[in-house]
């Protein structure tokens, strides 16, 4: 009984491992080879671009120029159209439950009361548009939450660990 109590921590440590930190889609049926230049895709001129937005379009033009991709001003073959979406949340805290399993014994501890808190994070979201048939064609998003408390460095390394998470499996294998 012991030895599988001790295998518990090792399985939940192998199974968050295992666990995604990024979901991508891509039009299964395009032949990711025929692209070589990108473009930005541009905003309105009134938008105000976050330090985040621009840490991320400094990554995405990093990881796209070691897959092989080269910048264009006009008549890119692909746009690449990265977001931050902001999301909310909520937080639960105050709530307590204890269990506890002994040598002929087992006991179950609750207790309440239960308080939410409110928090907003980003998703890291980037898309690569295909210009002639103008549909997306590859979508990334992150499964891990930048969030309001992060120290500037923390959030460029995690940008740049997520953005880099995206692009491993780019271009997408055919099979």
């Amino acid at each position: 009984m012991r030895a599988l109590l001790s295998m518990v921590p090792c399985f939940l440590i192998l199974l968050g491992g295992c666990s995604a930190k990024v979901a991508t889609d891509y039009n299964a049926s395009v032949d990711f080879s025929q692209y070589h230049t990108y473009q930005f895709a541009k905003g309105p001129q009134s938008s105000i671009v976050s330090l985040d937005k621009d840490r991320l379009e400094d990554t995405i033009k990093r990881e796209l120029r070691y897959k092989g991709l080269q910048p264009a001003e006009e008549q890119a073959d692909l746009t690449v159209n990265p977001y931050i979406r902001e999301m909310t949340d909520f937080d639960s805290y105050g709530t307590s439950l204890a269990f506890g399993v002994g040598y002929r014994y087992s006991s179950i501890a609750y207790s309440t009361p239960v308080r939410f808190r409110e928090y907003n994070y980003g998703k890291l979201i980037v898309e690569l548009i295909d210009n002639k048939t103008n549909k997306v064609i590859w979508r990334s998003i992150s499964r891990r939450q930048l969030t309001e408390n992060m120290t500037p460095s923390a959030r460029e390394n995690f940008i740049q660990e997520q953005v880099g998470e995206m692009f491993a499996q780019y271009p997408p294998s055919r099979g």
